[in-house]
């Protein structure tokens, strides 16, 4: 099902998404050292590190085409926003 958004509330959404998963990165970097007999938390923390790599890719994205073709407040194809999310 396809919900309707602007690019403004695409960056916003995606901003959110990544702040909390640097929040969770962070996290896991301290949940490491507090428990470095958990063999799974470093693999853990490397999800999160790529993770946020990919988040912060996509809002270079969608900032780059608000900036070179649509205007903030235009609609998201639904294929741009499935390619986005």
């Amino acid at each position: 099902m396809f919900i309707a958004m602007t690019y403004i509330e695409l960056l916003r959404m995606l901003a959110e998404k990544a702040s909390k998963n640097y929040t969770d990165y962070l996290q896991s970097k301290i949940d490491a050292l507090l428990n470095a007999e958990d063999t799974l938390l470093p693999e853990k923390t490397l999800q999160y590190k790529d993770e946020s790599e990919l988040y912060e890719k996509r809002f270079s994205t969608v900032l780059a085409t608000v900036k070179n073709e649509q205007g903030l407040d235009e609609d998201v194809s639904e294929e741009d926003l499935n390619g986005f999310l």
